[in-house]
């Protein structure tokens, strides 16, 4: 059986850290990739990652995102400094990448500025400059735009994107090609396969394109219905760009708990497809992995380029070793951001994860030594 590494985890919990690890332990997934998007209406999730890495230093890697509670009446220019001193305070903790929300169609519509603005110049060069790898949402499924096709699972989490308010696909994808043309050597990997899914040609001329970018498979609502309408054309792909596929599945970790039987069933069923030329449907599953009647027909891969996507193309983009984590300077940047969480967010004692994390990471400290 393939070891794997998954690539895409959200990890929001820190009393599941042990529970979450042995969880995945369970499903032969050895090395996880904490991602901590940034938030909007309060901060990253990045001390939540840091323990997680503090409690499994040598099989979790984190990848972390930016803090815009900070910029509140600055100048852009102020703004850009922040945001590119951020990314350098964050390879110093000990992350191992970036990860970008910002181009999800919900977020674009409430942020200050496009990610292709002059404000995020110093943040792009700092991340070229370190060569960290960037984890990157750009766009949702296209039927997401479609008065006639959106699912109502995507209404009901925000994701209606019909009434002509949100950027619309095309210039998510003008304004993120706009920043890979300026910084030709960030190292990308583009999540939910850069929603072209129902395009490979287009997936293609971006992976000839921009060398440096690289596709994962973590499911959408609406990938592997789309891989299925031609599984010979997929099958190909894969083969002929097996080096730039990277596995993850989009874990959410949350107080709620681990979803471990839908997990478990998505997991199953990506196995299946990449692994089989057996149809099947999808199953059980979560609410932005859309279950429908359609029936799925598997691509079986040989067994060197399921090694590639299940883990060496995740190690040759991001590192052998997760990165060592500087406790100290995790420890002052998990109390800042509980100062953050309460002052300007109000937070409680018992939801402030800032402090709880910082309180957790010297439990940790004093346990080794």
């Amino acid at each position: 059986m393939n070891k794997i590494i998954n690539a895409h985890v959200h990890f929001e919990y820190i009393p599941l850290i042990d529970e979450t690890k042995r969880f995945f332990e369970g499903l032969e997934i050895t090395r996880l990739n904490i991602v901590s998007p940034a938030r909007l209406d309060r901060v990253n999730s990045n001390p939540q990652a840091i323990c997680f890495k503090a409690m499994y230093p040598n099989e979790v890697y984190i990848s972390g995102g930016l803090d815009y509670s900070v910029i509140e009446g600055k100048t852009d220019k102020d703004i850009g400094k922040i945001l590119g001193e951020q990314v350098i305070k964050l390879k110093e903790i000990g992350f191992d990448g970036i990860k970008i929300l910002e181009t999800k169609p919900n977020y674009a519509k409430r942020m200050p500025f496009p990610i292709d603005s002059p404000v995020y110049n110093s943040f792009f060069a700092n991340i070229e400059s370190l060569q960290m790898p960037i984890f990157w949402h750009v766009a949702d499924p296209e039927e997401f735009w479609d008065e006639d096709r959106i699912p109502s699972v995507a209404k009901e989490r925000g994701w209606d994107y019909t009434d002509g308010s949100y950027p619309t696909k095309e210039e998510l994808y003008r304004r993120v090609e706009n920043i890979l043309e300026r910084f030709p050597k960030l190292k990308i990997v583009f999540a939910h396969f850069y929603f072209l899914s129902a395009n490979l040609e287009r997936a293609e001329n971006l992976l000839q394109n921009f060398p440096n970018v690289n596709l994962d498979i973590t499911p959408g609502s609406e990938m592997y219905y789309n891989f299925s309408a031609y599984p010979e054309k997929t099958r190909e792909f894969f083969i002929k760009y097996q080096d730039r596929i990277v596995f993850g599945d989009d874990t959410a970790v949350t107080k709620n708990g681990i979803a471990k039987e839908l997990i478990t069933n998505r997991i199953k069923f990506m196995k299946d497809f990449l692994e089989t030329d057996k149809e099947f449907s999808v199953g059980r599953t979560d609410k932005n992995f859309l279950a429908r009647p359609d029936i799925v027909k598997g691509i079986k891969l040989p067994e060197t380029v399921l090694e590639k996507i299940y883990r060496l193309n995740f190690l040759r983009i991001v590192g052998e070793k997760p990165r060592k984590l500087n406790t100290s300077l995790a420890k002052e940047e998990c109390h800042r951001i509980g100062e953050v969480l309460e002052s300007k967010y109000n937070c409680s004692k018992e939801d402030n994860f800032g402090y709880q994390a910082e309180e957790f990471i010297k439990s940790i400290s004093q346990s080794i030594f």
